[in-house]
């Protein structure tokens, strides 16, 4: 997640990739961050991105960090806490909307879609 020196300038992210260990999800609600965190399906190890590339951990982030710290979640230090699942139930979006990638990430694989072609031919 990029400093923009203007944060008025910043959009708001409707949907985020959320990840834990090897585990990704695409297109996460982040109305579903803070009900994650109360219900402690996420921990502050847990990292974010907007476009798969630049992640930041749960616990860091300046608004969801005080989420963590006013229900009295210590930082997750526990090695296993990468291999517990992530519910992806609860954090698909139930609209049946189909949500497209980021920009960056669509990019990248219609990158790799021409570079499987050309080795194809």
């Amino acid at each position: 997640m990029e400093n923009d020196p203007n944060p008025a300038a910043r959009k708001a992210l409707k949907t985020v990739i959320l990840r834990r260990g090897n585990q990704v999800l695409i297109s996460v609600s982040t109305r579903k961050l803070v009900p994650g965190i109360e219900q402690g399906k996420l921990f502050p190890t847990d990292e974010i991105s907007s476009d798969g590339i630049d992640w930041m951990p749960l616990g860091e982030h300046k608004q969801l960090h005080a989420w963590f710290k006013k229900l009295s979640i210590p930082p997750t230090t526990d090695e296993n806490s990468a291999d517990e699942p992530l519910d992806k139930e609860f954090f698909t979006d139930g609209s049946g909307e189909e949500h497209l990638p980021p920009p960056q990430i669509q990019r990248t694989l219609d990158e790799m879609s021409k570079l499987i072609d050309e080795i194809n031919e």
